[in-house]
């Protein structure tokens, strides 16, 4: 998939992270539904167009799992907002997740639910498989249409069509375990930091002799390639290109080399990476929620602190180091998509897009925002809100809206530099 750029502002404010700023995660706590009720009218209604009542429908929606009762407490406020605003519309419940290796079952077996949540990365695949519907016409309806934030949306968009709904976003970031570098008298690096600063951090902070990394990387999976990606982009590289409608991989450059070189210095050389560097995702994080690792990548403040019982203080959100002192910061992009199912009747698809998006952009989609903070708050937890790009645009009337009062989101802005052409991962420059 080709990649995007796009350029990271405002990283600082982004630091501060505590239990008064809230994210998109993609937990379903508040994944984003719809506009308010009096706002979003279409065919999903109960009276349509021609003033004769609306056809039954049945929609099956996207429901949390049991173990998320801050989300399920938030959905059934939107199930009962939503079917009273629409009462020919009957609501299944269905807490499938996505999974790229069930969705082609599901599809086969007209399983997959009304809408679901995707990723950034399966955009083309899922489009490629007419797996997905076209959401143009929806949108030309829809009020808040160009509301949405222009930096997630081209995941989703081939020949000028959109076939997703972006729920929330990220850039890949960089979690430092501030009382690693304490313990070893190493000082913490600044945001214009290089490959030369993490790679003496890194090694600094590393103590093989008590099983502690300077720096885990993933390195068993497809994981793998989502960490190392960061570096290629760094060192000027890109994973794949696409000429006269072919895709050619471009990796093997001399901007790979200079990546996989990066990364064998600190292991062979600086002794940072773990003596078993064959990590998974699960895997990586745990050894830094058990304060074995003193750097990973991406932003880990909320699984740290709720899931590990570090505590916010010890932690450190920087952007992805340049290459040379002075030059880009640049990460993986991605995030997570609403799409509906097109094997469901005109009616139903109409319904789903209602449903998806009937808390976005709404004061109801405030409410439901604050009380996943008051439930961090009771239990002593953080929450992080907009790790890269919310789905809005930050200037919008909704963003200043979400941003104001005593929420006092914190958010670092994305915008785009180029793009071109359908992507899953992307990349981000920091201009900071």
């Amino acid at each position: 998939m080709k990649s995007k750029k796009a350029a990271l502002a405002v990283l600082g404010a982004a630091l501060a992270m505590s239990a008064t700023a809230c994210g998109g995660n993609g937990n379903n706590e508040n994944a984003g539904g719809s506009a308010s009720g009096t706002e979003n009218q279409g065919t999903a209604s109960e009276v349509n167009q021609t003033g004769q009542a609306a056809k039954p429908v049945t929609l099956t929606i996207q429901y949390p799992k049991s173990d998320n009762p801050t989300g399920i407490a938030n959905e059934e406020n939107k199930i009962k907002r939503f079917t009273a605003q629409y009462p020919n519309v009957t609501l299944k419940k269905n807490d499938w997740e996505y999974r790229p290796n069930e969705i082609g079952i599901k599809m086969a077996a007209h399983q997959a639910p009304s809408f679901f949540n995707t990723y950034a990365t399966e955009g083309k695949t899922l489009i490629e498989h007419r797996w997905l519907t076209d959401l143009t016409p929806f949108m030309a309806k829809y009020p808040h249409a160009d509301e949405f934030n222009e930096t997630l949306t081209p995941p989703f968009t081939i020949d000028g069509k959109l076939y997703g709904v972006p729920a929330n976003g990220y850039v890949l970031t960089v979690t430092l375990n501030k009382k690693l570098f304490e313990a070893k008298n190493v000082p913490l690096p600044d945001a214009n930091w290089d490959w030369d600063d993490f790679y003496a951090a890194a090694s600094a902070t590393a103590d093989p002799a008590k099983g502690i990394a300077g720096f885990a990387i993933m390195a068993k999976g497809n994981e793998g390639g989502w960490n190392w990606t960061n570096f290629l982009y760094q060192a000027g590289g890109d994973v794949e290109k696409v000429e006269d409608g072919k895709v050619t991989s471009v990796f093997n450059s001399d901007a790979g080399v200079k990546a996989m070189a990066f990364l064998k210095k600190l292991r062979w050389e600086g002794g940072a990476l773990p003596n078993n560097w064959a990590l998974n995702h699960d895997d990586t994080y745990n050894l830094f929620k058990q304060g074995r690792a003193a750097i990973v990548l991406g932003n880990e403040v909320e699984d740290a602190v709720n899931n590990g019982g570090m505590k916010k203080e010890d932690l450190m959100v920087l952007p992805m180091p340049s290459m040379d002192k002075g030059g880009d910061h640049i990460g993986v992009m991605g995030g997570n998509y609403l799409v509906v199912n097109p094997e469901e009747s005109p009616e139903v698809q109409q319904a789903a897009f209602d449903y998806i998006t009937y808390n976005m952009f709404s004061d109801d989609g405030l409410t439901d925002l604050e009380r996943v903070l008051n439930d961090r708050k009771s239990k002593g937890q953080t929450y992080v809100y907009g790790d890269g790009a919310t789905y809005y645009k930050p200037d919008s009337d909704y963003g200043k809206k979400s941003a104001g009062g005593d929420r006092s989101i914190p958010r670092y802005r994305v915008q785009n530099r180029s793009a071109s052409g359908p992507t899953g991962q992307g990349q981000a420059r920091s201009a900071l």
